[in-house]
């Protein structure tokens, strides 16, 4: 949670920071560059997932020359292959940016991508021993590491912005990603886990065995690495970057409040095995998503709440136009909130084939909406709702798929509450349109209050999800 937070944070006063200093149209090509960076995590193969499924049973029975034969393969894999195709990725990168920027932007975006794929390159290295201490069930030193991280990105962007500009926001994130692997190096050695912290071998055994779960998991990180770059080509194409930068905010926004539940809900997989096997898992998701349900909902009423402040910390004026983002990308998102626990219950009862179909409807829904957008230019907007379609359309989908082991996936759907949001979203929406004082958005505030009431008294008497 702590983590989540400084996350949060620092991405929100550099973003912001960008907006206000630099321009929003710098802010639109930052975003570009956070999303070509992101199409380059594909690079990594999936070695470091597969730490998660291998390294739990060896550090169990302190087999230390085994887990130096498993980290070894995984550093050399990253070394030999992931490198080579990060550089690879070099002119794909530029393309996408080519079709979308101006020449001015495009040298800014050519100069910076370089050492934005360095730092990546040096995230799929610390990342080995991230997983490393999550195995160990060290998550608390892990999150210090990555804390400790963040803050010094915040420092140093606030340090080199005047000067440097998007370059020093880049320089920030490379050195950032370089402190944090030292120091988790310095943590992993005084674990006195390994004999030699940072092995570098090559089994053939253990390559194939990595491999084989690495790219099942990596097709899932694709399809989700695919997503953001997707919506920000169309929109930077039919829009331009005023509109993509008024997106990351938005997106941004909502993001961070959406990580910090559904980071929380990870921990459902290993719980809802256990309950599979004891035959209580019906029980156990009713349980669970009937709470879940209703911090989704809160979320998204407070993230409605908190709107117009968010908006006036990024802007100098109030903008509507980036109002209304937040509120239509903030209904996709708490339906993906919602059916979180639903996810993490596929992977659980061994669903996870299903799953990538699931991240493959929302790519599929999100690109022939997209398509067919141009045919109305003047509904802008929609733009900005084709995402959350997806996003809707996926929480049906992921809902169905767990339907024919749990009995009530679809209840979140019908429920009251969910109802209630979308409501009190429309009504947000429609004072965002009307373009009236933030006098007038006060209204919020008296549905948030309601809301809480509601849930107060319904909890209590279990009438939580009757109409």
């Amino acid at each position: 949670m702590a983590l989540s937070l400084v996350i949060a944070i620092s991405q929100l006063i550099v973003y912001a920071l960008i907006n206000k200093n630099l321009g929003k149209e710098s802010l639109g090509v930052w975003s570009l560059i956070v999303a070509a960076t992101s199409i380059g995590q594909i690079s990594n193969f999936g070695f470091s997932n597969s730490l998660v499924r291998y390294l739990p049973e060896l550090l169990l029975k302190n087999r230390k020359e085994d887990i130096k034969k498993l980290l070894g393969t995984v550093n050399f894999s990253i070394f030999f292959l992931t490198f080579p195709i990060l550089l690879l990725l070099y002119l794909p990168a530029i393309e996408y940016a080519s079709n979308l920027l101006n020449h001015p932007q495009l040298t800014v975006f050519k100069s910076i991508i370089p050492i934005s794929m360095a730092g990546l390159f040096v995230s799929n290295m610390f990342s080995v021993y991230s997983y490393l201490l999550d195995a160990m069930q060290k998550y608390y030193l892990r999150s210090v590491v990555q804390i400790s991280g963040w803050i010094f990105f915040l420092i140093i962007s606030l340090a080199l912005m005047p000067d440097y500009g998007l370059m020093g926001v880049a320089i920030a994130f490379f050195t950032q990603n370089i402190l944090q692997f030292v120091i988790i190096i310095i943590v992993v050695k005084k674990t006195r886990t390994l004999n030699k912290v940072y092995p570098i071998n090559f089994s053939k055994g253990i390559f194939r065995q990595i491999s084989s779960f690495g790219l099942k998991s990596q097709m899932i990180n694709v399809l989700v690495i695919f997503f953001d770059p997707a919506v920000k080509f169309f929109i930077t194409k039919n829009l331009g970057l005023l509109s993509t930068a008024n997106y990351e905010i938005s997106n941004k926004i909502v993001m961070q409040i959406r990580n910090l539940l559904v980071s929380a809900n990870q921990v459902i997989i290993p719980k809802i095995i256990l309950h599979r096997n004891a035959g209580t898992e019906n029980k156990y998701f009713n349980s669970i998503s009937t709470i879940n349900i209703f911090l989704s909902i809160a979320a998204g009423i407070l993230i409605l709440l908190i709107a117009p402040v968010a908006v006036l910390f990024f802007q100098n004026d109030y903008d509507n136009t980036l109002t209304q983002c937040i509120i239509i990308l903030n209904v996709g998102w708490v339906c993906n909130m919602i059916t979180s626990v639903h996810y993490y219950s596929c992977i659980g009862l061994d669903k996870i084939g299903q799953l990538v179909i699931y991240h493959l409807l929302l790519s599929i829904v999100l690109i022939i909406f997209y398509i067919s957008l141009p045919l109305y230019p003047h509904l802008k907007s929609l733009y900005f709702a084709v995402p959350t379609t997806a996003l809707f359309f996926g929480s049906i989908y992921n809902s169905y798929i767990l339907s024919k082991k749990i009995k009530n996936s679809f209840k979140w759907l019908g429920s009251g509450i969910f109802l209630y949001f979308i409501f009190v979203s429309l009504v947000a929406l429609v004072v965002a349109y009307t373009k009236v004082t933030l006098i007038n958005y006060l209204i919020i505030p008296a549905f948030f209050l309601v809301y809480i009431y509601w849930m107060f008294f319904y909890y209590k008497t279990n009438k939580l999800f009757k109409r």
